[in-house]
């Protein structure tokens, strides 16, 4: 039986119509709208009237498409831009009288569960000790796993349009800006690096967003060839200079970069500081890409 997720994220809101077959996610239908929920009131605990009304407007699309393929089984979650916003609750009802779509707020760490649920659907996880990281708008979780079971989690609101909103002040961004990040990072994660010492982590797994991004400018350069797996290793030494490539341009260089879409050309830059960052503090030398995350594990769990 076909069923849906809709994930509402901070930049992005994602629907994902499928079922489960022999353990895999069959997809029939997939779309993502750059909303910009966040957009100027992430770090101000408000959604801006402008964004609320994009939002009401990708939502009411997705009721249609759910209509079209004739969808009753419905999950949809929101994350950080909605629960932290102080009309988030009054979105949410806007969206059920407008589209009838019932929306569940969920915490940092049902968030961080419901990735590691869509990593393990995508095959990326093995016996070995992985750290999962998701980089959303509005927190980035990290889940220390294996294919087996958690062993720690957490969220974080350290999103890239948060880092955006405190420390994009100057363009291209500055050694000093970096150096305030990286305060704030060694303020915020210090149970990250406690975790990782205790679990000892061979890879890093990477979900959406911005390890989507990196994929797509691979290909776009020809360091690897279009593929359909859900999930890839990126060398790392490209990828390091790639994350530098990225860190030390401006606005319009970013622009420039094929393969990457308009909506992450700051993200991204947020996003590889973070990477980078992490690759570094905890010495992880497997990097792997995947494109599952929070709305197949979201479907995953439809299915159970």
């Amino acid at each position: 039986m076909l069923s849906a997720a809709i994930d509402i994220g901070t930049n992005t809101f994602h629907l994902l119509i499928g079922e489960i077959e022999a353990g895999k996610i069959k997809i029939v239908y997939t779309k993502t709208i750059a909303v910009k929920l966040g957009e100027g009131g992430i770090n101000k605990r408000e959604i801006m009237p402008a964004a609320y009304q994009r939002g009401l407007k990708a939502l009411a699309y997705f009721a249609e498409v759910l209509k079209k393929y004739n969808i009753t089984a419905i999950k949809a979650t929101a994350t950080a831009a909605v629960r932290d916003a102080s009309n988030g609750l009054s979105f949410i009802q806007d969206v059920y009288k407008q589209s009838k779509i019932h929306i569940e707020i969920i915490n940092g760490q049902e968030e961080a569960l419901l990735i590691y649920e869509g990593t393990k659907a995508a095959g990326a996880l093995e016996n070995e000790n992985c750290l999962v990281m998701d980089i959303g708008g509005g927190s980035v979780e990290f889940i220390l796993c294996n294919e087996q079971q958690v062993f720690w989690k957490n969220s974080y609101r350290i999103g890239a349009t948060r880092l955006l909103a405190d420390f994009y002040h100057h363009d291209p961004i500055q050694e000093q800006d970096i150096h305030n990040i990286h305060n704030h990072f060694l303020n915020t994660l210090r149970d990250l690096k406690q975790a990782c010492q205790a679990y000892r982590p061979t890879k890093l797994i990477g979900t959406a967003g911005a390890f989507d991004s990196y994929r797509e400018i691979f290909v776009a350069r020809g360091f690897i060839k279009p593929i359909d797996e859900v999930w890839i290793t990126l060398e790392p030494l490209e990828l390091n200079d790639l994350i530098n490539e990225i860190i030390t341009s401006n606005h319009q260089q970013r622009s420039e970069i094929e393969g990457l879409i308009p909506l992450r050309v700051d993200m991204i830059l947020m996003a590889s500081i973070i990477v980078k960052y992490i690759i570094q503090e905890l010495h992880l030398e497997k990097i792997i890409a995947c494109q599952y995350a929070l709305k197949e594990g979201l479907l995953t769990r439809q299915a159970q």
